[in-house]
């Protein structure tokens, strides 16, 4: 009995550490673009976001933030499952990609 506790409670941190991570992603790519967008160093890809920064940048900083949060808090009231975990991955996957982009432009433009 007290092992299904502790696992279940490690399965509980898992999913907060994951939330986190994820979130922290969110915000470092908002600035990292910003930056970049505001320099004139890229082009934002996702038309409803180029849309979004040309109309309201708090707009933009608003929804890149929000929306994972509201993915986080959508995930701690479900039960985990395969389904779950293979969005969640996904997420962490495009987040981590994004972001290795954006340490490849900085790269270029500022050490190469």
């Amino acid at each position: 009995m007290d092992t299904k506790i502790k696992s279940k409670v490690t399965e509980q941190n898992r999913w907060h550490y994951t939330a986190i991570l994820l979130l922290l992603l969110a915000i470092c790519d908002s600035f990292i673009t910003h930056f970049g967008l505001s320099n004139g160093y890229i082009e934002e890809a996702n038309p409803l976001m180029r849309y979004m920064y040309e109309t309201s940048v708090p707009g933009f900083f608003s929804i890149k933030i929000l929306l994972p949060i509201l993915f986080i808090l959508l995930i701690s009231k479900l039960k985990p499952n395969a389904f779950l975990q293979l969005l969640i991955a996904g997420a962490l996957f495009l987040y981590a990609f994004v972001l290795f982009k954006h340490i490849y432009w900085i790269y270029v433009l500022f050490i190469a």
